[in-house]
Order: C-alpha cells, then sequence, then structure tokens
C-alpha cells in the first residue's frame, strides 16, 4: 500500500472516529439532561424525611406516569408503555 493510500485511509478512520464522538457527546449530554430532570422529579419527594407513605407513592406514581421506570429491574429508564414491573411495584406500595 503507497503513502497516499494509507494517508486516505488514515483520514478516513479520523473521520470515523470524530463522527463517533460527537454522537457519544450527544448521547451523554441527553443522559445529563435526563439524570437533572430525575433529581428535579425525585427532590420534592426527598428533601423532607417526615414525609407520607402517600407522598412517596404520589411521587413514584408520578415518574411512572411521566414515562419513567419504578421497578427495581429499569428504575429510572424510560418506558413508552405499560410495565408490568412497575404496575407491581405500586401495587405493593399502595397496600
Amino acid at each position: 500500500m503507497n503513502l497516499s493510500k494509507q494517508l486516505a485511509t488514515m483520514q478516513q478512520t479520523l473521520s470515523q472516529l470524530t463522527e463517533e464522538f460527537q454522537q457519544l457527546q450527544v448521547y451523554i449530554a441527553n443522559l445529563e439532561a435526563e439524570n437533572e430532570w430525575l433529581r428535579q422529579q425525585a427532590a420534592p419527594a426527598v428533601q423532607n424525611n417526615s414525609q407520607s407513605e402517600n407522598d412517596g407513592l404520589h411521587t413514584l406514581q408520578k415518574l411512572y406516569d411521566d414515562g419513567i421506570h419504578v421497578c427495581p429491574a429499569y428504575f429510572g429508564k424510560t418506558h413508552d408503555g405499560g410495565c408490568l414491573l412497575c404496575m407491581e411495584v405500586l401495587s405493593n406500595v399502595s397496600n
């Protein structure tokens, strides 16, 4: 392989790495934004240690209604429909 082909291959590789890096930056920014949103949603529930069970259930229900899993297996991840595990957690907390 001659030098110009090697250089072209290196440039292509660098271009691909740059694109992947930019995608990772966007992904990280999205995760940080989601993490901050989750903190803001959970903050009212944990600010007062003397909260009642109903406050905790209300917070979990609100998170679930906003599209966030409350089950241990997927806690904090987004969902796009009903999750039986989350529903089970919410029913157990309310009992």
